[in-house]
């Protein structure tokens, strides 16, 4: 799988040390709820963002990945792919150092609600295939945003496949079969999710750190789920 290389241009795009890549474990560790998630939602799915900014399908594939397969990236490295863009260039919709923060703030948040689900001794974990009706993208077969997001978090590493388990390499080409493949409104959606679910379930017992969250602290997996949003429901 070919790797992306970024580009960091902090001369011409240079932004206020508030606007910097964050720190992820320093931001806050609230609970992340339904109504931050539909704002995020929301948010993304408005205009003026960059042309391929994700919606909260592939945004959430793409959180994932990071988490179960993670890559060495620069600081804060995986964030402008989330807007639509190569480089450090914060777009002008979340310029303003108090618009930043908040989406920062939300990102970081559903990264640390998808950790929980997956690190939760018992909890079948389920990807939500599809975006609401207000979001930006036209409808795509279920799975293919999802996946989509899943394979782009993967191109922001060097190593591609080299020194994974086999098993581990099966589950990620389950996965990326989603990315393109002609799926049609009959496959069943919930068969898709449960799919994916069993190979990310794969990825999270074999990897050896959280990705942005950095190493494993072990009290967390103990921790339970949030009853605000403690299940992924893939949309109907």
């Amino acid at each position: 799988m070919a790797a992306k290389l970024i580009s960091w241009d902090l001369g011409r795009h240079a932004l206020p040390v508030t606007n910097l890549p964050p720190d992820v474990g320093a931001l806050g560790g609230g609970q992340f709820t339904l109504l931050d998630r539909a704002t995020l939602s929301d948010w993304l799915a408005e205009d003026g963002w960059p042309r391929w900014r994700m919606d909260i399908a592939m945004l959430e594939g793409y959180l994932v990945a990071l988490l179960v397969w993670p890559v060495t990236v620069a600081p804060g490295a995986w964030l402008p792919p989330i807007w639509g863009v190569a480089g450090w260039k914060v777009p002008l919709k979340i310029r303003s150092p108090g618009s930043y923060r908040r989406f920062e703030g939300l990102v970081a948040g559903f990264l640390r609600h998808l950790e929980l689900q997956i690190s939760t001794p018992g909890h079948n974990f389920l990807p939500t295939l599809a975006p609401g009706s207000t979001d930006w993208q036209p409808r795509f077969a279920p799975g293919i945003p999802w996946a989509q997001g899943f394979v782009k978090a993967l191109q922001q590493g060097l190593q591609g496949l080299r020194g994974r388990s086999d098993a581990a390499v099966s589950a990620v080409t389950r996965i990326a079969r989603y990315a393109s493949a002609p799926t049609s409104a009959a496959t069943a959606r919930h068969s898709i999710a449960a799919e994916l679910g069993a190979a990310v379930t794969i990825l999270a017992a074999v990897r050896d750190s959280r990705g942005p969250l950095g190493e494993f602290v072990t009290s967390s997996r103990k921790h339970p789920m949030p009853t605000v949003l403690s299940t992924v429901v893939a949309a109907t």
